[in-house]
């Protein structure tokens, strides 16, 4: 009976060790499928950029391949944005990325004494 016992137990010790062999081999599997698939989706983002900037040199032999890449970067934002708009999601913009400066200018009520009720600069010159 005991003996009985120990050889079930056996046997589900090296059903659960098979079983976690497999599941490795599936994620070895499944690791390298992802690593093809990103390469071949690189290598098909690559030949969009580079045709891309070859037919707008063609086109446009005026500009420079700096303004062409700026052209490209510009429009993937645009892809990025309508992908972002799609969803139910936040975007925050820091102060770089729309190009935000803080100016602080003196402002005064013009004629307060008078009864004005104009407000003015204080830089600016009356």
């Amino acid at each position: 009976q005991q003996e009985s016992e120990n050889e079930v137990q056996l046997r589900q010790i090296k059903g659960y060790i098979e079983e976690e062999k497999a599941k490795g081999e599936l994620l070895c599997i499944q690791a390298e499928n992802s690593n093809k698939r990103s390469k071949i989706e690189g290598a098909m983002e690559a030949e969009r950029v580079s045709s891309f900037l070859s037919e707008l040199g063609h086109e446009f032999p005026d500009l420079d391949m700096k303004t062409r890449i700026m052209l490209w970067m510009t429009l993937r934002k645009e892809d990025a944005l309508k992908a972002v708009a799609k969803g139910n999601t936040k975007l925050y913009f820091t102060p770089a990325d729309v190009n935000l400066s803080i100016e602080s200018h003196d402002y005064t009520r013009g004629g307060i004494e008078n009864g004005g009720s104009s407000w003015t600069d204080g830089d600016a010159s009356e």
